[in-house]
């Protein structure tokens, strides 16, 4: 039985999860002036909340399309015989296509941020990974009624609407993958972030820290 199953994408809409507000990032992450505690740059409950924050979410309207063609065989009478009489009832076929808003989440692992003591001059290196893709899902709010075509004799099952929605998702995520810029725009959100962190930490001890962004591992 031969299948097939394609995607079609209307154009992706991209918008910051989180809206940068650098004044909530000074009340979040500034400890209270009655706090004796020393404030910590590498503190990592403080980096992955920047971390959630400096996610992106990128938006599709997806049409999933699944579609199976009639099986053939490679036996002369079957195909003589048999195979006319299947292709004037279509039996086999089966065609279904749904449509649903598609959400890519793209973020940083915060487990491979690193930040370095700061030296002498009050400069801080500081490394961030690129930006990958963190989870993939479907607004189930917005899945439509699955639209059907079938030869005769022949249904469609829940495990035929899985395999739609399996090739959508997958397909969503190999095109942000590709997509540099996107990538790139997710990154730069959390360096922004990341930055304002530092420099409000060092404030807090009056220090004035100067964020050295490293293009490789500390």
């Amino acid at each position: 039985m031969k299948e097939n199953a394609q995607l079609k994408k209307c154009p992706v809409t991209s918008i910051i999860g989180i809206i940068l507000l650098v004044a909530a990032l000074c009340i979040q992450f500034i400890p209270n002036n009655k706090t004796t505690a020393s404030p910590s740059l590498s503190d990592y409950s403080s980096v992955n909340a920047i971390c959630e924050l400096a996610t992106l979410k990128s938006f599709y309207h997806n049409v999933a399309i699944y579609e199976v063609q009639p099986e053939t065989s490679n036996n002369f009478l079957d195909d003589v015989i048999l195979l006319p009489l299947k292709n004037l009832v279509n039996a086999g076929y089966k065609k279904l296509w749904v449509e649903y808003s598609g959400i890519v989440e793209i973020g940083i692992d915060a487990s491979q941020i690193q930040i370095a003591n700061a030296d002498q001059n009050g400069i801080v290196d500081a490394f961030i990974p690129d930006a990958k893709v963190l989870n993939v899902y479907a607004d189930e709010k917005t899945v439509s009624k699955p639209v059907t075509e079938t030869g005769m004799f022949t249904t469609i099952n829940g495990e035929d609407l899985s395999k739609a929605f399996a090739l959508a998702q997958s397909a969503m995520r190999q095109e942000v993958e590709n997509d540099q810029i996107l990538l790139l725009k997710a990154k730069n959100n959390a360096k922004l972030l990341m930055e304002q962190y530092i420099i409000n930490t060092g404030k807090k001890i009056g220090v004035e820290y100067t964020v050295n962004w490293m293009d490789h591992p500390i």
